[in-house]
């Protein structure tokens, strides 16, 4: 059987979104769903007998209402679930290790289109080994799942960004899409020549960043011929104009680089910014 989706569950409004969109992908994928729900069991000392009886009904009933949900929706989908306890960063760290896709629900900042990525969000997206989704709940329908929709991809031309562009040209195969392959770069302070020794530099640059973005993509052109590929190059903030691109989007995808020690979990300025900020379901990819 193929590695499953799995999605994290808690009953809230955040992690039924994030369960929903992980049935339309597992159905994409020809992959089984697994939700599962950490709670925290009896090593937790300072839970009672009654309170840990109350948490365990509360997350058993959680699951079972979410399945019978999703059966109905996606009857062709075999979905199990698991309660396993532990805290939910490292129980979910450890299911992602089994899993081709990790997906976890995020909440947003009042009427802000962001996410409030909290404790365990951050470390999932920042630690997990496998690519970590993280869905919102405000606005999100269940047509956000589905196996239609265009993708945007934040390349860096010059890190290594195989398995980020792997992900990401799947993804848009198959749903049918467009994927929009973006590259943006801050435009460096210039002081002291002459406006068209100014205008001459720029342009350079700009071809020199169209020709790399080009040469990155084009073995992914080849293997996926048939998808329709954009790419876009920007004298812009990277952070600004990824979180700009997500408005309409079905999917984004961001890349994480290797895990580093010490200081906890990072995810980088831009993949934590579009994380927090865009109006669509995030991918963080690790590339390794």
């Amino acid at each position: 059987m193929a590695r499953p989706v799995t999605v994290g569950l808690d009953g809230s409004d955040e992690s039924l979104a994030a369960a929903g969109w992980a049935a339309h992908e597992a159905g994409s994928r020809g992959a089984p769903l697994r939700l599962v729900n950490a709670w925290p069991g009896p090593e937790q000392t300072d839970l009672t007998p009654g309170r840990e009886a109350a948490w365990q009904y509360w997350s058993e009933r959680a699951l079972r209402s979410a399945r019978a949900e999703l059966d109905a929706d996606q009857p062709e989908t075999t979905i199990v679930t698991a309660q396993v306890s532990g805290l939910p960063a490292p129980v979910l760290l450890a299911e992602a290790e089994r899993a081709q896709l990790l997906v976890v629900g995020s909440r947003s900042i009042g009427v802000v289109a962001g996410f409030f990525l909290g404790s365990v969000g951050l470390e999932l997206a920042a630690r997990s080994m496998t690519p970590v989704v993280l869905v919102r709940a405000d606005g999100h329908e269940e047509r956000h799942g589905e196996r239609h929709g265009d993708v945007v991809v934040g390349v860096e031309p010059h890190e290594p960004c195989d398995d980020i562009l792997e992900f990401a040209f799947d993804a848009a195969a198959r749903r049918d899409g467009v994927l929009r392959a973006v590259h943006a770069s801050r435009v460096p302070a210039i002081r002291g020549d002459a406006p068209w020794v100014v205008d001459v530099g720029l342009s350079d640059a700009r071809k020199e960043a169209e020709h790399a973005l080009g040469e990155v993509l084009a073995p992914w052109r080849d293997k996926f011929s048939e998808l329709r590929v954009f790419e876009e190059v920007a004298s812009d903030s990277p952070a600004r104009r990824l979180v700009a691109s997500a408005a309409g989007t079905a999917l984004m995808v961001v890349g994480r680089g290797p895990r580093r020690v010490g200081f906890g979990p990072r995810l980088g300025p831009v993949t934590q910014a579009v994380a927090h900020h865009a109006a669509c379901p995030v991918a963080v990819v690790p590339q390794r």
